[in-house]
């Protein structure tokens, strides 16, 4: 069974050193996470005034752009403006989401959420304001997910054209 020259205790320690190497790569990996997620908090915390500010001047625009939605030509301008708006507010949303899930539930949740392709933030926040009965923090988050969503089907509706106007356009191309 044993290969010439070779102990059981060398083996043992061979094997060891392997389990070694992965704990230390697991254990470099949830601290690289840490420090990400500790930064991202930072950087959310810090970047909230502004976002909160963009957010205001943004949904103003969407507002004085929503004559612009009625007429064939400014539409697609409009379209464009809406969906670029949506990326405004999805990141001011994900910010919130992150700073809540850090206050209700610590960076474990965070951490969780961002595990989830990032866009878990949002759900866990969800989540931790319904299990600390946050009912503001609650419907401003559900306001934020259909302002978002909303925005960015919207826009993408109104850049896209109908069937009727494809049709048109395909009439006087003859």
């Amino acid at each position: 069974m044993l290969q010439s020259g070779e102990s059981r205790l060398k083996k043992a320690a061979h094997g060891l050193g392997g389990g070694a190497i992965v704990l230390l790569v697991v254990v470099g990996g949830l601290f690289l996470m840490v420090l990400m997620a500790r930064g991202m908090v930072w950087a959310a915390d810090k970047a909230m005034p502004w976002l909160v500010k963009a957010s205001v001047i943004t949904t103003l625009s969407c507002v004085v752009l929503l004559p612009l939605c009625i007429f064939r030509k400014t539409r697609g301008f409009a379209g464009v403006v809406y969906v670029y708006s949506s990326y405004v507010f999805g990141l001011m949303l994900w910010a919130y989401s992150c700073l809540f899930v850090v206050f209700a539930w610590g960076y474990g949740a965070l951490i969780v959420g961002l595990m989830f392709a990032g866009i878990g933030v949002v759900p866990m926040a969800l989540v931790a304001a319904l299990f600390h009965a946050e009912w503001s923090v609650l419907a401003e988050l559900v306001v934020s997910v259909v302002l978002t969503f909303g925005t960015r089907i919207f826009g993408i509706w109104l850049t896209t054209p109908s069937k009727q106007e494809r049709e048109e356009e395909v009439l006087a191309d003859y």
